[in-house]
């Protein structure tokens, strides 16, 4: 299926212009690779996405990262290492929460191999540790819980197709399939900004976010209140027939991850990683962060390629301070990348949703219809002011 967007529907987020391919592929160096097992109409559709931040033979050089936490009903292994070393040195992974232990193994495996293949000492090994950064949201919806578990070869699959995959597969692919997002097939989405620097350069924000949360009646779209114009249309009949009890299944989560080669530190990630939820706001108005979900957010910057490791030489158990030369951005210049952010990760969530528009049928004939574009693009240019 080729791609379409929101901006199909003709609204596009923000002021800032996209890379050329609208992706977190746009960040230099990045890859991704996805798998997805299942189809529509089986009781199971499951997967696992890979994002590589530099090239496998350069993944142990650390990236500085920073977090946010919106609401933590949520999991994403190697946040405390984040807190306390302020980088990550290991690839990304996100899938299903009964899968989570698996990929997060797997992951385990493939930088072992690695290092193996290299021929690496033991010491240099536990030189290059770091914890696999693995994060999950939970298809209990459309999929058989009690199925839903991944199995290794699949997780070897997403990382042999990021080397060979030219674009991210949008809606109900790799981690993403399964998921939901304000009552429709969601799931992976994503989305660039370019910023420009004062000498010439410019630097580019990536996102790549796993959507699986949300009710209809709170999407907006452009500031336009969508959701509840589509639930008038259909007289609240599909919302009533997913409604459950309030609990994970019914408030569900969102990971968002934010790539850029704009070289920042850990506390300036930290603040980017937080305004990524103001462009979480912009889609799910009111109703993000609510108690049974995980809003999970990480910004990471390959822009610097610092080498952590120390000569080792110690003295009586000391050891000397070694010195990293590293370039960052301007605190007070960051107002363009908190936009940035926000854009981006606005219009990747609103890209899961039109990934989703075939719709999907899951566990017990469960039919959720697909984002309606044709008549979201009839909305809004009915109450949109287009400037």
């Amino acid at each position: 299926m080729a791609r379409l967007t929101i901006r199909d529907a003709g609204y596009t987020p923000g002021q800032l212009p996209s890379g050329p391919k609208n992706s977190i592929l746009d960040v230099p160096g990045v890859h991704v690779g996805q798998t997805t097992v299942g189809d529509d109409g089986d009781d199971v559709r499951h997967g696992v996405t890979v994002i590589l931040p530099r090239h496998p033979d350069d993944i142990n050089t650390p990236c500085y990262a920073g977090t946010h936490t919106l609401n933590g009903n949520g999991e994403v292994s190697g946040s405390f290492q984040i807190k306390d070393w302020g980088f990550i040195n290991t690839p990304i992974a996100l899938t299903n929460s009964l899968s989570f232990g698996t990929v997060f193994q797997e992951v385990w495996q493939w930088i072992l191999q690695r290092a193996r293949d290299k021929g690496m000492s033991l010491n240099d090994i536990s030189h290059d540790y770091g914890t696999p950064i693995v994060a999950e949201t939970a298809d209990w919806w459309l999929n058989d819980v009690h199925n839903s578990a991944l199995k290794p070869e699949h997780v070897h699959s997403a990382f042999k197709r990021a080397l060979e995959q030219e674009n991210v597969e949008e809606g109900q692919y790799g981690g993403g399939a399964g998921m939901t997002c304000h009552m429709f097939p969601g799931g992976t989405g994503t989305s660039s900004r370019v910023v420009k620097c004062k000498d010439g350069k410019t630097y580019t924000v990536g996102i790549l976010c796993q959507t699986n949360y949300g009710h209809t009646h709170d999407m907006q779209i452009a500031g336009v209140p969508v959701g509840k114009l589509l639930l008038k249309d259909r007289k609240l009949a599909e919302e009533k027939a997913v409604k459950t009890a309030s609990g994970k299944v019914d408030e569900g989560s969102i990971v968002i991850i934010l790539i850029t080669d704009a070289p920042m530190l850990p506390h300036q990630l930290n603040r980017l990683a937080r305004h990524c939820a103001v462009g979480l706001a912009q889609v799910g108005g009111h109703g993000i962060g609510t108690n049974f979900s995980g809003d999970i957010m990480l910004a990471i910057s390959n822009g610097n390629k610092t080498n952590e490791k120390i000569s080792g030489e110690r003295v009586n158990g000391i050891a000397d301070v070694e010195v990293n030369q590293i370039e960052i951005l301007k605190s007070e210049s960051v107002d363009t990348m908190f936009r940035a952010a926000s854009e981006a990760t606005e219009e990747a969530i609103l890209n899961s949703l039109v990934g989703g528009r075939a719709g999907r049928t899951g566990f017990n004939g469960l039919h959720l219809g697909g984002f309606p574009v044709e008549r979201v693009k009839e909305l809004l240019g009915k109450y949109r002011v287009v400037v």
